[in-house]
């Protein structure tokens, strides 16, 4: 090579490196800030025990495209399904000890062994719809459980996701009455309130790890269950059930949930994007909610299932004290929140 072509090189390459500022140093490396190209680069991690067809799921899909479009891809949201870091209460854990960014549990519940009042969620008859259950979480009730559940334990819960009202199914009569369950063996969970309600009526909840559930109402084990109709449907249990009840009596919320110290250490334009991004991804989540619940019940119709409604009156009269055991161990302040969002 000649000098003078050498001389050319180098003369770019110098011309280059002036242009760019050397591009790649740590000086010249974007910083935080609320320009489309000043974002920081983070991978969030977000935890939860739904199948991927879940709502669940898909909302977290949406949200992982809303953030990315709105930070350039430099926020990146995975999401962990089906269990895979393990079950509700094992990633709340992993929460609070921050070895996991977030979860979406498949209620507030789970948190309970952390903060006893959040068994509020466990109040049967307690919305009659979900719009009611929306109007609750998304006003003050939700606020008061955001500080007495979540920030008192070192979390930070963006917003309430939808898991749904729960229903009961059976082998044995239709449920309109609670006197109705009367000798049903239900599979179910075991707090302290839900077993009240199965008490109150005359029936009994066992517990059954619900991927063995189909099996044991398939046996005979258990002569029905109760869940959201999404879970009812997509875990085939109108393959081994006769009756559907529409109850509605728990409903059941996925709270998005951060580690405090986690969410603190965003930039304030971080928080914002990912809070923004989570409002949207809501909305979309218990749209499609609603449309699974609502092909889940046509579907169990036509596979031959019979749907009945319950006499909520009856149940709601009858369930006055289970509620008084929450409210003797809680008081009523935040549980009052509900009821007047209702009003």
């Amino acid at each position: 090579m000649g000098k003078k072509m050498s001389g050319k090189i180098l003369s770019m390459t110098m011309t280059v490196l002036l242009l760019t500022g050397c591009a790649g140093s740590p000086s010249s490396m974007p910083q935080t800030g609320e320009a489309s190209g000043d974002w920081p680069k983070i991978t969030i991690k977000i935890g939860h025990v739904f199948a991927q067809t879940h709502p669940v799921q898909q909302g977290l899909e949406k949200y992982a495209q809303l953030v990315s479009e709105q930070t350039d891809g430099m926020i990146t949201i995975e999401s962990y399904p089906s269990s895979v870091l393990g079950g509700d209460v094992e990633m709340v854990q992993q929460v609070l000890d921050g070895t996991l960014d977030a979860v979406i549990s498949g209620g507030i519940s789970p948190w309970s062994g952390f903060a006893p009042v959040a068994e509020v969620e466990e109040i049967p008859f307690l919305f009659p719809d979900e719009q009611s259950a929306y109007k609750a979480y998304d006003g003050p009730f939700g606020d008061a459980l955001k500080e007495a559940v979540f920030a008192a334990n070192g979390a930070y819960c963006i917003n309430y996701w939808e898991n749904g009202l729960r229903h009961f199914t059976n082998n044995t009569r239709p449920i309109v009455e609670p006197q109705d369950m009367q000798g049903i063996k239900f599979r179910s969970g075991l707090s302290t309130l839900r077993l009240a309600m199965f008490e109150s009526t005359g029936s009994s909840a066992v517990p059954i790890a619900f991927p063995e559930l189909f099996t044991a109402l398939q046996q005979g084990t258990v002569d029905g269950q109760e869940n959201p109709l999404s879970n009812i449907e997509s875990s085939k249990f109108y393959e081994v059930q006769k009756y559907l009840s529409i109850s509605g009596h728990i409903y059941n919320v996925c709270p998005l949930v951060f580690n405090q110290d986690i969410w603190d250490s965003y930039p304030q334009n971080v928080q914002d994007v990912l809070t923004r991004c989570a409002e949207e991804a809501k909305t979309y989540q218990r749209q499609v909610s609603k449309e699974m619940n609502d092909a889940a019940l046509d579907k169990m119709k036509e596979c031959g299932m019979e749907v009945n409604n319950v006499n909520r009156d009856a149940f709601v009269e009858i369930m006055k004290p289970v509620w008084e055991i929450y409210t003797s161990e809680h008081g009523e302040d935040i549980l009052n929140l509900a009821l007047d969002s209702m009003k």
